[in-house]
């Protein structure tokens, strides 16, 4: 089973951990997105962030997923592992956990944004 569409951030709070003396941080985000295409719904993802000087950054973090698949309601969990690199932030990802799709669970995929908050996933 393929799953792709598009989600929009809808909200971002980030909140410095840690500041270095060469100007690199350690920070944390949650987000709220909007799903639209195959998954129809939204999520909170919660991520821990590693800035260098000059502004690029290493994540992880676990995303929470509420809606539907092909109109049957799901929950998911998804392991995030990613990066912040020229402006774009992409990431790849491992379903965790899928209520009632069992069959997603190990499932992989990544995400790449486009402009204006946005991003394509892909789940194969």
């Amino acid at each position: 089973m393929k799953i792709e569409g598009t989600f929009s951030i809808q909200d971002w709070q980030e909140s410095i951990q840690k500041q270095f003396d060469d100007g690199s941080k350690l920070s944390s985000a949650e987000i709220k997105q909007n799903y639209s295409g195959q998954i129809d719904g939204h999520s909170e993802v919660y991520y821990l962030m590693d800035y260098n000087t000059n502004g690029d950054a290493c994540f992880c973090g676990i995303e929470y997923l509420y809606g539907t698949i092909n109109d049957k309601e799901c929950r998911l969990k998804l392991k995030h592992d990613g990066q912040f690199k020229n402006g774009v932030a992409s990431s790849k990802f491992v379903v965790v956990n899928a209520t009632p799709i069992k069959s997603l669970i190990g499932k992989t995929g990544h995400f790449e944004s486009t402009e204006s908050g946005q991003a394509d996933y892909f789940i194969s």
